[in-house]
């Protein structure tokens, strides 16, 4: 009967980890999709509502569900009280900090890190060349994520049973 119970406990557990795995990819997709929204909207302030880049950011964290909301109005917030550090160095730390947690991968943080390199210094034409290219990346980003995360989760999952069923055939 002991037996029993743990092996149930083991594939349960395991296609636990597998689902949690899976579930995390589709988080992934979830928040890229959540930066191209928020890069379309510091787009259309820079470009119609004229307000300083620590405005806009705030203004735009308000509309964003976490993390990016504690992201963005913890950027401007430094922005506003540390002016003797770059708008590149603040943005920077906060996206190692504040999304440190995120589905976010190293590369999908990366990119967003060199979109904040050249905001803040340049004019406003220059700014919203950059927040267009970094769109056009994000969009073959989520392109490529929509393609594979349905594979990779069936596969992720399955494992996930399969690994357990394997560990109790190995413990019994």
């Amino acid at each position: 009967m002991i037996r029993i119970v743990g092996a149930v406990l083991v594939v349960m557990a395991s296609a636990g980890i597998g689902f949690s795995y899976s579930f995390c990819l589709g988080r992934r997709l979830e928040q890229l999709r959540q930066l191209e929204r928020m890069t379309l909207l510091l787009k259309g302030e820079i470009s119609y509502g004229y307000a300083s880049l620590p405005e806009a950011l705030t203004s735009i964290g308000k509309k964003m569900p976490e993390p990016f909301t504690h992201f963005l109005c913890q950027t401007a917030s430094r922005l506003k009280g540390y002016p003797d550090k770059s708008f590149q160095q603040v943005f920077q730390e906060e996206v190692e900090e504040d999304l440190k947690t995120s589905a976010l991968t190293a590369k999908d943080k990366k990119a967003l890190m060199q979109m904040g390199a050249f905001l803040g210094y340049l004019d406003k034409d220059m700014q919203l060349g950059t927040l267009d290219l970094y769109l056009q990346e994000l969009a073959g980003e989520i392109k490529a994520a929509q393609e594979s995360i349905p594979g990779k989760q069936k596969v992720c999952r399955s494992l996930g049973i399969m690994g357990g069923l394997f560990l109790v055939l190995l413990l019994i």
